[in-house]
């Protein structure tokens, strides 16, 4: 694994462990975001240790609605991971 890696894996490893921030948001740059949508890992899959990357809107994902925090634990899943070194080894960063 190369040093940038190393960096991201350090960096996702330190929330997981302390949930901060509650929910990890990565560079839109991955070919698999769609476009206009926000890449993601929801507050209770870091608390659960799931590697699920989820996206919705930017709208959705800056929004001050009450039903902002079901939104962002409802996104759609794009991609999942069995450990945070396959989803580092896959390309994602975060923001």
């Amino acid at each position: 694994m190369d040093k940038s890696k190393e960096r991201q894996l350090n960096l996702l490893q330190n929330v997981f462990e302390n949930w901060m921030p509650p929910t990890p948001v990565f560079k839109d740059s991955h070919p698999d975001v769609p476009d206009g949508m926000v890449p993601y890992i929801s507050c209770s899959d870091v608390h659960d240790y799931h590697y699920d990357i989820r996206v919705v809107s930017l709208d959705d994902f800056t929004s001050g609605d009450d039903d902002r925090y079901e939104k962002l634990e409802n996104g759609e899943i794009i991609a999942h991971y069995d450990s945070l070194e396959e989803l580092v080894e896959d390309g994602w960063e975060l923001d």
